[in-house]
């Protein structure tokens, strides 16, 4: 009886609300047009004052000089009066303006006010006052559910709770899918107007919905970061289907209806629950950026660039020699562009960025999603990137909008600057596992091209851009190969291998500077800096953020398999333990991304069968949840 009445329960059926009260909106209604009024009596007395005005006629005589008339009669008693009622009308109209403006058009052009409008009290009771369909993994298993609990109360449940908790989100902080799915939007709001009409609130149809999600992929990548801050997000290159994607740290859906856990969860600046590291968080790509070099000279036709690396690489004016990271060269002598993404050679990386140029970096990033921009006044930082998805609404689009991965490219980047972006540091250091997972997707593409992520099942595949020809993407794939049989990942991928699967892949380590914490305040520190003139005066002093003495290092590594038709990529991200203790993209990284194609080949992603990715859930099986 209970699961009968659960299955009646996500049945979509119109929701049709209450017709709303009506003295209210009249009231509303009434008080706006009296400001109007109010404004418009201002306004027409004002012109027909300025029109009529001599008031010092009738008590001082034409003979007197002009400023003495002016000092004379009404004028001098009005004079203020008249100023105040010009303030007054111009307030009157600010205020009515300022209601217009939030009334009307925040909600589509107000970023901030579409970011807090989850707060709005009305939009809270709409979405509260109806029940919220279904959400299933891509094999028809719920991820979001009614249930009974042991009091007999139907509750909203999540089978696994923490692992989506980033991608569902909450009614308080980042939106997530509950909110975009199922939220009341500003539309659905009804105006004074349609009130005094005795129109009734329009409702989305609650409808259940398939995620491309795959729950055991998703809870192998949770297992997989167990203990370790960092991320993971996987794709099905040829569709854009997110197949998992999770944040560590990350919190407990349930946790977060208590206020009080909510606001310790917030507050929590060193382990950053809230934090979806995945698309908001920006990391130093380190060697996985090489990917974009060698997407860049192949789009230019400058793959067949040979370089000799013995002696590193010195550009004239930049004051460093760059070193492999053995301090010498991990591929020495004249190579070519496969064996320096082999073997990850800075040293030839380094002298490809500054060969290729601003411009075609920045052209081959555009591609690719990322920011390229030729200055650093503070463009991209931050921004969120909700055109970048295939989804059915704008909601969706803004809960999973990803922060703008972006790096300084154009026609004004120096060869300094490039020779550093060409190994992955320097002005290339703003980069999300999400964009680096787009990255990768490209060349596992068959076609080259890079497809708008999509997390909603029954979306068609959209294609972003194409980024490479269909021979460009099968060489790039030749050469990715080559770093998991021979190369920098080919130990950590002996096991993939060994199971009779080709893939490829490209490790990365990079260095990243990271706050100390107060253990007191679980803020970062802070300390005074005072600023002085060249005679050592204090012209002014300012906080600036305590960094600890050495750096973190991060790994990566990005991977996709299998080789002939890529139906998986990744980009799996590490944050080392702490500042000097060192994460290896082959050595931390690598492995877990070896443990998730073995995962995805026993359920049958490689194969087909029951388990293949693209079976769908039979009605009964459906009914049977």
């Amino acid at each position: 009886m209970t699961s009968l009445a659960l299955f009646f329960l996500q049945t979509p059926t119109p929701q049709v609300a209450p017709t709303p009260e009506k003295l209210p909106a009249w009231l509303t209604l009434i008080y706006l047009i009296g400001i109007g009024v109010v404004g418009l009596l201002l306004l027409v007395s004002l012109i027909r004052s300025w029109f009529r005005r001599n008031p010092s006629a009738p008590t001082a005589p034409a003979t007197l000089a002009k400023d003495i008339r002016k000092r004379l009669g009404a004028t001098s008693t009005n004079r203020g009066l008249h100023v105040w009622r010009v303030i007054f009308a111009l307030a009157a109209i600010f205020v009515f303006s300022f209601h217009v403006y939030w009334a009307r058009y925040a909600a589509e052009r107000n970023q901030k006010f579409q970011d807090l409008s989850y707060k709005d009290l009305r939009n809270r009771r709409l979405t509260e006052s109806t029940l919220r369909g279904w959400i299933d993994d891509r094999k028809g298993r719920p991820l979001a559910l009614y249930k009974k609990d042991n009091a007999g109360d139907i509750i909203r449940d999540y089978p696994m709770d923490s692992a989506l908790a980033h991608v569902f989100g909450t009614d308080r902080g980042e939106p997530g899918l509950e909110r975009a799915l199922f939220g009341a939007e500003s539309g659905a709001v009804p105006e004074v107007w349609q009130i005094i009409k005795g129109q009734t609130v329009e409702q989305r149809l609650n409808k259940d919905y398939t995620l491309t999600i795959d729950r055991d992929l998703q809870q192998a990548v949770v297992d997989q970061l167990k203990g370790n801050h960092g991320a993971v997000v996987m794709f099905n290159p040829q569709t854009g289907d997110v197949l998992a994607m999770y944040s560590n740290p990350s919190y407990s859906l349930k946790d977060v209806q208590d206020e009080a856990k909510w606001i310790a969860l917030d507050n929590d600046r060193k382990e950053r629950p809230l934090l979806n590291r995945a698309l908001n968080e920006y990391y130093v790509p380190g060697s996985t950026f090489k990917t974009v070099m060698m997407y860049t000279a192949f789009r230019n036709g400058m793959q067949g660039i040979h370089f000799n690396t013995s002696g590193g690489f010195t550009p004239p004016g930049c004051g460093r020699t760059i070193t492999d990271d053995n301090g010498g060269c991990e591929a020495c002598g004249n190579i070519d562009i496969a064996s320096a993404y082999q073997h990850s050679s800075n040293i030839y990386f380094s002298y490809l960025g500054t060969q290729l140029g601003g411009e075609k970096i920045r052209d081959t990033a555009k591609l690719l999603g990322l920011g390229a921009y030729d200055s650093l006044t503070g463009e991209g930082q931050g921004r969120r990137e909700p055109e970048i998805w295939n989804a059915s609404s704008q909601a969706v689009k803004n809960a999973l909008a990803p922060t703008e991965s972006w790096l300084k490219a154009g026609p004004h980047s120096t060869r300094c600057e490039l020779m550093y972006e060409g190994y992955g540091q320097g002005y290339a250091s703003q980069m999300t596992p999400f964009q680096m997972a787009m990255i990768i997707s490209a060349a596992a593409n068959l076609e080259g091209r890079l497809m708008k992520p999509k997390i909603e099942a029954d979306r068609q595949p959209e294609v972003l851009n194409q980024v490479l020809t269909r021979d460009q993407a099968a060489e790039i794939r030749r050469i990715m190969n080559l770093v998991n049989e021979g190369g920098t990942g080919t130990g950590a991928m002996a096991p993939v291998k060994a199971a009779g699967i080709r893939s490829g892949g490209k490790t990365g380590t990079a260095q990243k500077a990271v706050p100390v914490i107060d253990p007191k305040t679980g803020e970062p520190k802070k300390k005074l800096v005072i600023e002085r003139d060249f005679k050592g005066k204090i012209i002014g002093q300012h906080e600036e953020t305590v960094f600890a003495d050495k750096l973190r290092s991060d790994a990566w590594y990005l991977s996709f398999a299998p080789l002939d038709k890529p139906v998986i990529a990744m980009a799996v991200l590490l944050e080392g333990p702490g500042p000097g203790i060192s994460f290896y993209g082959g050595k931390n990284a690598a492995p877990i991304a070896a443990q998730l194609i073995l995962k995805a080949k026993s359920l049958g992603y490689f194969g087909g069968g029951a388990n293949a990715p693209n079976a769908q859930p039979t009605p009964q099986q459906r009914r049977n949840r």
